[in-house]
């Protein structure tokens, strides 16, 4: 057999460290068949203007939810119309035309049959074939959004709530509040993190101790609510704020520290005393009168009474409120037939009517209908006056009365 001439390319021989083609396929058919990621082969067509699929794996197969017989020797633009939009294409492309690989970021593939986000790593093969490497990252990116969403949407929600939020550490240090701390306190919010002793120089000294009871409470895992006391701002100006607190863990059980949240409550306070006020002037204005004042509800139930309603029966205020009217000036069971109030509340106009008393006194009763904001009736007010020397003036005047048209008659008779 004639020899092979010098120089000649041998067939059989290959660089010093390299292995046959046959062993390259073969691995790549293995890393194909047993990849966990995706992997696709394809062959440019026309000048790099489409690439046919030439390999399609099994991983590929689940994330595409496609079968290989479905894809191998199509288009990747019939099989993916989407490919263009997503950015791929062009990828595959350079990648062809210049032999240098590229990561595609990150994306959203998205056509008619499927949609996902994908993360791909494409390069070209000795044999002038691309191939894509990727990973459906779906879940991991939803997870990711969730989880980048529920901490915008707690931003939102701590930044704009009205109430002071601040986060307490197990040791007692403020590891983070909301703006609005600013607003209640003075302090910014850096010099309320760096605040020694906290809160003792917020809280003004009469309720200092009973507020740091409550704190080292909340330390040690308690709920606590609605405990009211006194802050002194940054500025010197008194406020008063209403706290409450709940416990912090990670998932695994382990204490975070608490969570208070602080309201300013000062107007609240404010209102309540000038309430107190009002109610004050209107019980001594009402304790002066001689008529009977009497509130009662939509079942007679006296819901507060004047000084001389309560003297008339010889009982308290505490005494009285609570029982039915009935009950207490009539001695009765059930309401009165002729009772003025239930009238009022019936018809919703006053009533008014006279009752003698076996002691002989005559009251003039009168019944007045008590309505809520939206009109509806819910009780009445009764007013009882004692005139019984104005009954009997009455009557004297009458007497008189008569005595001087009998007088008159006598008179003319004799003339």
């Amino acid at each position: 057999m004639e020899g092979r001439k010098a120089g000649a390319s041998d067939p059989t021989s290959r660089p010093e460290g390299s292995e046959p083609q046959e062993v390259t396929t073969a691995k790549l058919e293995a890393f194909l068949q047993h990849a966990s990621t995706g992997v696709a082969v394809y062959r440019a067509e026309n000048d790099g203007e489409d690439f046919v699929f030439v390999e399609f794996n099994r991983a590929a197969e689940q994330i595409e939810r496609i079968h290989s017989s479905e894809v191998i020797g199509r288009s990747v633009l019939e099989v993916f119309p989407g490919v263009r939009e997503f950015g791929l294409f062009e990828v595959f492309h350079q990648v062809w035309r210049t032999g240098r690989p590229q990561r595609h970021p990150i994306s959203v593939y998205k056509d008619e049959r499927i949609s996902g986000w994908r993360q791909n790593y494409v390069c070209k093969l000795p044999n002038g074939h691309i191939m894509a490497v990727y990973d459906d990252v779906t879940l991991s990116k939803r997870s990711e959004l969730a989880a980048r969403m529920s901490e915008q949407c707690f931003r939102a929600i701590a930044n704009y709530t009205y109430d002071w939020e601040v986060w307490v550490g197990p040791t007692g240090r403020v590891l983070w509040t909301n703006p609005a701390a600013a607003r209640v306190t003075g302090y910014s919010i850096k010099e309320l993190t760096v605040m020694p002793d906290y809160p003792q120089p917020l809280v003004m000294v009469d309720d200092r101790d009973r507020i740091l009871r409550a704190f080292q409470s909340a330390l040690k895992g308690s709920t606590g609510n609605d405990v009211q006391f006194c802050i002194e701002r940054k500025d010197g100006r008194i406020i008063w704020a209403e706290m409450s607190w709940q416990p912090l863990y990670d998932e695994d059980g382990n204490s975070l520290g608490h969570r208070e949240s602080i309201r300013d409550i000062t107007d609240r306070k404010q209102i309540e005393k000038a309430l107190r006020r009002a109610e004050r002037e209107k019980e001594t204005i009402l304790d002066s009168l001689a008529e009977h004042v009497v509130h009662e509800d939509v079942d007679m139930t006296v819901l507060w009474a004047n000084r001389a309603a309560c003297e008339s029966l010889g009982l308290s205020r505490e005494q009285v409120i609570g029982a039915h009217c009935y009950e207490l000036w009539a001695d009765r069971h059930d309401p009165c037939r002729d009772c003025p109030v239930i009238k009022a509340m019936e018809t919703g106009c006053r009533a008014e009517v006279e009752k003698s008393t076996p002691d002989g006194r005559v009251w003039f009763i009168q019944g007045t209908p008590v309505t809520n904001e939206d009109g509806a009736i819910v009780g009445g007010v009764e007013i009882t006056l004692d005139i019984t020397r104005y009954k009997h003036s009455e009557q004297e005047l009458r007497k008189a009365r008569e005595e001087c048209r009998l007088l008159r008659e006598e008179l003319d008779k004799r003339q």
